[in-house]
């Protein structure tokens, strides 16, 4: 057997609520509104000088397996144009979740375009790293995006976000 992989969504305060996001396809859009629904962004745009809210997304893994480490994350395909555009995520995720913010969160470091080559998400309060035995979830991956006064009007392209895990 091998281990089933999906993305998960919190929003809300203060428990949060949880939404399944599935493994692939338009998951999430940056807005000014605190919801997994990806299909309303047009009516909370982001313009251009603000912050989106905070996305939190973990990786929930289920099914049987031996263990799962090594996750990496980064920001494969960048916006384009992306002039004024800057995502922000906060390295090594967290395991406790907070109420999305617009303002300055926790996401301040440039989300790497690369793949990092080790660990950059943690499983646990470890730091980056720890594994799951059993199923579990990654810790939070806390993404915002940023705009500065350049930042074009109108929808932006699509951005693409890569995980990679190691499963035994």
């Amino acid at each position: 057997m091998a281990a089933t992989f999906a993305w998960t969504q919190r929003y809300g305060a203060p428990a949060g609520t949880e939404s399944s996001l599935g493994i692939s396809g338009n998951l999430f859009n940056f807005k000014r509104a605190d919801d997994a629904t990806a299909a309303n962004y047009s009516s909370n745009p982001i313009t251009a000088g603000t912050r989106s809210y905070e996305v939190w997304l973990r990786a929930k893994f289920t099914g049987t397996f031996n263990k799962v480490d090594n996750i990496q994350f980064w920001k494969s395909t960048d916006f384009s144009p992306a002039t004024g555009l800057f995502v922000r995520w906060k390295p090594a995720g967290t395991s406790v979740y907070a109420t999305p913010v617009t303002g300055l969160s926790k996401a301040v470091s440039a989300v790497p375009t690369s793949d990092p080559g080790a660990a950059n998400v943690s499983i646990g309060t470890g730091g980056t790293g720890g594994n799951l035995a059993a199923s579990g979830y990654c810790n939070y991956i806390v993404l915002q995006l940023a705009t500065s006064s350049t930042a074009a009007a109108g929808d932006t392209s699509l951005a693409v976000f890569t995980m990679n895990y190691d499963e035994q």
